[in-house]
């Protein structure tokens, strides 16, 4: 009977733990499965002026002498939200949009985060790519499922949440991301709403 009862517990163990893993792993194609974004509008863009967030973004590079050689929009895409996961701390409370400003002050909110990620963007494009994408935060309007929660939203997650599309200029392809999705859940690319 003893028995009998450990290896049903183990048994349930083993498979609570598979199922756990597969949900951590598998995270982000849950919530782009869920999750859809539309442009809700342009925000402003902010370019990097300050020679401290430079130097940082600089700094946060890979060290490797071939990286000019093989860098691509999804390196620098990738680079610009681990950057700002690394600088900034969400916080709603906060009011600051400049990064500039954000990274002096160490936080920001979905507005923050999405201009943050934006300058590093271009940034980076700039100095590697020619300028041949662009990264533009937007105001957002999220779907749960095929649902707009955004509107009618008084707070919380679909009110006010922030992205940022980069698009290549000569094909117009786009690739949306959500700095506060990737800082919170690790989730890299956010899918676009499609009616």
């Amino acid at each position: 009977m003893k028995k009998n009862r450990k290896a049903t517990f183990i048994r349930i163990a083993v498979s609570l733990f598979i199922v756990l893993a597969f949900l951590f792993f598998m995270e982000g194609n849950i919530y782009r499965m869920a999750v859809k974004y539309e442009d809700g509008g342009g925000r402003k863009t902010y370019e990097v002026k300050d020679e401290a967030f430079a130097k940082y973004i600089n700094e946060n590079l890979p060290n490797d002498e071939e990286l000019d050689k093989k860098i691509n929009i999804d390196m620098i895409v990738d680079f610009s939200q681990e950057m700002t996961a690394k600088a900034l701390d969400f916080s709603v409370k906060a009011i600051e949009c400049d990064p500039q400003k954000t990274f002096a002050g160490g936080s920001a909110n979905y507005e923050g985060y999405a201009a943050f990620s934006a300058a590093i963007g271009n940034y980076l494009t700039r100095m590697y790519l020619n300028s041949e994408w662009e990264a533009k935060p937007k105001k957002g309007k999220l779907y749960l499922f095929g649902s707009n929660k955004t509107k009618g939203a008084k707070d919380g997650w679909f009110k006010d949440h922030d992205f940022v599309v980069f698009r290549n200029k000569n094909t117009k392809e786009e690739i949306y991301t959500d700095p506060v999705a990737f800082d919170s859940y690790g989730v890299k690319r956010v899918d676009k709403y499609r009616k």
